[in-house]
């Protein structure tokens, strides 16, 4: 009779028989050690816990960092698009730039900025047009004239960063 299950009367296999056969206790007792084999231990969790606060404590230095030099790069696109304004303008006057005060500026070259719209600085997300000298403030794009004889034939673009100026560009002469 091997291979088949022994049946009794009650339809009982004999397999079910035996396993019923086993005391009460020792049943419980292998089904607790069970349960707690299949979790994790305090120290196990602390460990995962210890490691992933190292791991944050390298991402987010560096995170604030990518932040910070990617609003640099857009002060940079900003005084690249004051630069090609100020040229295209220049174009359209026989080789003068536009005058260095903001009014000037405003009236000059805004309309030669992508879509007519002012500038937005990274850092405060706040449209603005360049100032009138050099940039001085976080985000600031500025424009000065070089104008030695009353005659615009020159220009300077700066613009600052977090800290300090972060770009210069130079035009005319």
């Amino acid at each position: 009779m091997k291979g088949k299950a022994l049946t009794e009367p009650s339809g009982r296999s004999e397999t079910v028989r035996s396993a019923l056969a086993v005391p009460l206790e020792k049943r419980a007792i292998t089904k607790n050690t069970k349960r707690a084999d299949s979790g994790f231990t305090l120290i196990e969790l602390s460990i995962v816990l210890v490691v992933l606060g190292v791991l944050t404590a390298i991402a987010i230095p560096n995170y604030i960092q990518l932040v910070n030099r990617t609003k640099e790069t857009k002060v940079k696109e900003n005084c690249h698009c004051v630069q090609v304004a100020v040229e295209a303008f220049a174009v359209g006057t026989n080789g003068i730039y536009p005058d260095a005060n903001d009014a000037a500026i405003v009236a000059n070259i805004l309309p030669e900025f992508p879509g007519g719209q002012r500038l937005v600085n990274p850092f405060t997300n706040v449209r603005t047009e360049p100032v009138a000298g050099a940039a001085t403030t976080p985000g600031q794009t500025g424009y000065e004239v070089n104008a030695p004889f009353g005659v615009n034939i020159g220009y300077t673009v700066t613009g600052f960063g977090k800290t300090q100026i972060v770009d210069t560009k130079t035009g005319g002469e």
